[in-house]
């Protein structure tokens, strides 16, 4: 599954545009938060720890999911569901923003309320806290946003149906997004100018991609179970 995990990292990097529209707004809090050049580069650097840390646990825990879904599956011998599962669902989201492109009219699913509320009442608790707790609060909040394309990648890890192989597809997801956000962390949001044209096509076509490779894995990870099952030795 290091093949998804760079994969990851190169959907991130390609579709990074998406997430300076999305999380911008929280990157240039966090390094607003101090005065100064270098106390604005230490609280960007402290929001970005944080957007790991939260990322990391996410895909743990998305790994640990999966690997209970492989665990209780049936079919686990022939195929792992895991990995299919989430693989059909990239893909299905990477086809519907091709169809939103187009102009199709596509439902919309609500962010959940709950990530709202625990979103405002972490913001409250640290208003007063000193720069860099802000900060780093702002980095562990920021998988409360209601951002499809981050959900799309915590799906990916767990169709590792590993912990720590899904925290590190996270952590790649991670790494591809930090230099666009630091980009307009810093003022910079011009550099992102022409890229943000591509933004909808590119992300779409990440989708797909890392889908396709998801489900490929998913099938080939059961074929290789089952082969290794069936030349195990059988007890007279």
């Amino acid at each position: 599954m290091t093949t998804i995990a760079v994969s990851a990292f190169i959907a991130a990097l390609l579709g990074s545009a998406h997430c300076a529209a999305m999380c911008g707004a929280f990157a240039c809090a966090a390094a607003d938060v101090a005065p100064g050049q270098w106390a604005r580069l230490r609280a960007s650097a402290t929001y970005h720890a944080g957007r790991l840390a939260s990322y990391v646990a996410l895909g743990a825990a998305a790994g640990a999911v999966g690997a209970r879904l492989d665990a209780a599956a049936v079919v686990r011998n022939t195929v792992r569901p895991a990995g299919v599962a989430a693989g059909v669902v990239l893909i299905l989201w990477g086809a519907g923003r091709l169809l939103a492109m187009s102009g199709a009219r596509l439902p919309r699913v609500p962010a959940p309320r709950i990530a709202a509320r625990l979103m405002s009442a972490g913001l409250r608790n640290v208003a007063k806290r000193p720069p860099r707790v802000r900060a780093a609060a702002l980095g562990l909040l920021a998988p409360l946003l209601p951002c499809g394309w981050l959900y799309a990648f915590v799906a990916s890890a767990g169709a590792t149906a590993a912990p720590i192989t899904g925290a590190a597809v996270m952590a790649g997801f991670w790494l591809g997004t930090v230099p666009a956000l630091a980009v307009v962390s810093l003022g910079l949001h011009a550099a992102l100018g022409h890229a943000r044209r591509f933004v909808p096509l590119v992300t779409a076509l990440a989708l797909i991609a890392v889908g396709s490779l998801t489900v490929v894995h998913g099938l080939r990870g059961g074929v290789s179970t089952h082969h290794a099952h069936s030349s195990l030795p059988v007890a007279p």
